[in-house]
């Protein structure tokens, strides 16, 4: 897959006038009238940026392309507006649609020149101002003056986002390619979702006045049960098919998530060592206060608060007389927790906290309650305040469903795929219960503006009488680093090397770079040793690091060295030196092994390290990034790791293929 990636950013390089010339016709594309509906440009213009920001593509050069595509096609549907004006409410949509023009023409006559760079920014309207624009005569020269502003203010809106973001993905596939992959999913998830909903709000009256009456002519042409069907969806009295329509794909999408990863875990496929990986990454950024911080947010999701929560929801129900919902809503958390447990007897998987004794984790039942109750209680306010309230009370019960998973994972209550396992089957049963409660009760409820305000206050009653009561803290044992196994020396060169990792390996278990380096000693003297030999530590992240990726000509060793992680640890100590040119530097990490050797009287860690030659790329201005040279070899990467060290070979060996130095240094 990394392969695969790393081929389709070669042929973008390699061919960045095609990119180009996507950008272009993106931008133009989108505000043509009519058409510029249909077309993503704006999500083009951050995948651009992206594009620039991994160092495919020169960022001037988008800018240029996507500034001159939004300025052709806004000219266009000024000229269009301008030589049809007579003819354009005759023509299709805008003589099924009339509104569409009457709100172009609201929004042009309110803000008058200025709205040709607004409107640029509205997706229902970018389109369609400048073609109001011609058609009521606005002076060519003041129009253009006015594109040219929108364009040069809309280009860098939407393209420095995707810059950050690809500069992001090429900072995190340092350390993982799948986290790459994670971060791009989640960012298009998001990012799509953002845009359809848009889409669909803006035209959802249009589409649904159409689709009723074509649907209403067509079921009084065919009386069968299909006619009847369609007639009693067009009833007022039942909901609108677009609500269950998309409740029903929220339950589809839920369930193949669920089952798909229940697959996963019975085959033991890589998802498994996604669980390994994560876990032993939050275990080793753990610290005493971010415990503290986490166990009190955990409190969001405990016993006590849902059943707050779902008392609360029964009280409220019981006022609007709504009995049917509550008796949904409490079938589905007890349903749904039933089926939990039965399905976690049949699996027996195991927590990762080893002191949690006697409990099993697939699905999660902890995080399918939590979803259950904030899910649903986001469904209940959200159609009883507007739109931006619903918004915000639906973020904020995400908000919360992530903080309380998050804090299970980092305590070891249950592993990555028992949480997305526990919330994909919970969203199951709450696109269910909001199915049916959309179906039982279709009119609007009254509005209760006030409701969020009183189950916030609920909540942090319950937080509060629970932080009060009894200071949350860790589960036992979750805090505990195991100690590493204690081996003599001779075990380590007879017969330890051979069981330790020849590779570093991603959050997904895939091979990365050879480990050449077993090194028996303390971080410090680890230090001193590289220190005395040249070698400089790791830049850490800070913001003069930072913005040195964008500085021009930078050297190689200026740049921050981020810390990798194997198999979901992060490298305890990073060192680099510079190469034989200014682009190019050595860099060396180390992880720890689990092991101890025993020398005289004392345990002195067993670390293993990885060297890559870096050179430094200059393909996207003005964007600096570091790649592994592939060209140097295997040999070589050997010899440059193990010489100038500052410490004893005890024995070269090889590691399926892989050259290894085992080295020793005195304990200071």
């Amino acid at each position: 897959m990394e392969h695969a990636y790393s081929q389709f950013l070669h042929q973008l390089a390699g061919h960045p006038a095609w990119t180009l010339t996507v950008v272009f016709l993106a931008a133009f594309l989108e505000a043509i009238a009519v058409i510029g509906t249909f077309i993503p440009g704006s999500t083009a213009m951050f995948l651009a940026g992206a594009l620039v920001g991994n160092g495919s593509l020169s960022l001037g050069w988008v800018f240029v392309w996507a500034i001159a595509g939004a300025i052709a096609g806004d000219g266009m549907s000024f000229w269009i507006g301008s030589r049809y004006k007579d003819k354009i409410v005759k023509l299709w949509p805008f003589c099924t649609h009339p509104e569409v023009l009457e709100a172009g023409h609201r929004f042009f006559h309110k803000h008058g020149a200025k709205s040709v760079v607004l409107a640029r920014f509205v997706g229902p309207l970018r389109a369609i101002v400048p073609v109001v624009a011609g058609m009521l005569g606005m002076p060519p020269l003041r129009f253009y003056a006015m594109n040219l502003l929108s364009a040069v203010l809309w280009a860098p809106a939407h393209i420095l986002p995707g810059v950050v973001f690809g500069a992001s993905v090429l900072l995190a596939g340092a350390v993982s390619f799948r986290l790459v992959v994670i971060i791009a999913l989640l960012v298009g998830i998001v990012w799509l979702t953002f845009r359809a909903t848009g889409f669909l709000l803006s035209h959802a009256h249009a589409w649904s006045g159409a689709t009723g009456r074509y649907v209403g002519q067509w079921a009084c042409r065919h009386p069968g049960p299909f006619g009847r069907f369609a007639r009693k969806m067009l009833d007022p009295d039942t909901p609108d098919a677009t609500s269950l329509v998309i409740t029903s794909l929220a339950v589809l999408v839920s369930g193949a998530l669920f089952f798909g990863v229940l697959q996963d875990v019975v085959s033991g496929d890589p998802l498994t060592q996604v669980d390994v990986s994560v876990y032993h990454f939050l275990q080793s950024v753990r610290t005493p206060w971010g415990d503290a911080t986490l166990a009190g947010l955990a409190t969001l999701g405990s016993g006590l608060t849902l059943t707050a929560l779902i008392v609360t929801v029964v009280v409220w129900m019981l006022l609007e007389r709504r009995w049917r919902t509550i008796g949904y809503w409490l079938a589905a958390v007890v349903f749904s927790q039933l089926l939990i447990f039965a399905l976690q007897f049949a699996m027996h998987r195991a927590p990762p906290n080893e002191a949690i004794v006697g409990a099993y984790v697939f699905p999660s039942n902890h995080v399918a309650a939590t979803v259950i109750v904030y899910g649903f209680l986001a469904f209940l306010l959200a159609r009883r305040v507007g739109m931006l309230e619903g918004v915000l009370v639906a973020t904020a019960s995400t908000i919360v469903v992530i903080l309380v998973t998050l804090a299970g994972l980092s305590f070891g209550r249950y592993w990555v795929s028992d949480a997305i396992g526990g919330a994909a089957l919970a969203y199951v049963w709450v696109a269910i219960v909001s199915m049916t409660a959309l179906w039982r009760h279709p009119e609007q409820p009254p509005i209760r503006t006030f409701m969020p305000a009183v189950v916030l206050v609920v909540m942090l009653l319950s937080v509060g009488v629970q932080l009060g009561m009894r200071p949350p803290a860790p589960p036992p044992g979750s805090a505990a680093r195991p100690l590493p196994v204690l081996v003599s020396q001779s075990q380590w060169t007879l017969s330890l090397w051979k069981h330790l990792p020849c590779y570093r390996s991603d959050m997904g278990g895939d091979r990365k770079e050879p480990l050449t380096l077993q090194w028996v000693s303390n971080l410090d003297s680890i230090r001193g040793q590289l220190r005395a030999q040249g070698w400089i530590e790791g830049t850490d992240l800070s913001a003069h690091s930072l913005l040195s990726l964008a500085t021009p000509n930078v050297a190689a060793v200026s740049l921050p060295v981020l810390p990798k992680l194997n198999n979901g640890v992060p490298s305890s100590l990073v060192f680099m030196r510079p190469g034989d040119t200014r682009d190019e530097r050595d860099v060396l990490r180390f992880w720890p092994s689990g092991y101890a050797v025993q020398t005289g009287t004392s345990a002195t860690p067993l670390w293993v390290g990885a060297f890559a030659h870096e050179r430094l790329s200059r393909a996207s201005w003005p964007i600096n990034i570091l790649r592994i040279d592939n060209r140097v070899s295997g040999f070589d990467t050997h010899e440059k790791s193990s010489a100038n060290l500052g410490a004893a070979i005890v024995a070269r060996v090889s590691c399926h293929g892989v050259p290894v130095a085992l080295l020793s240094s005195p304990v200071e």
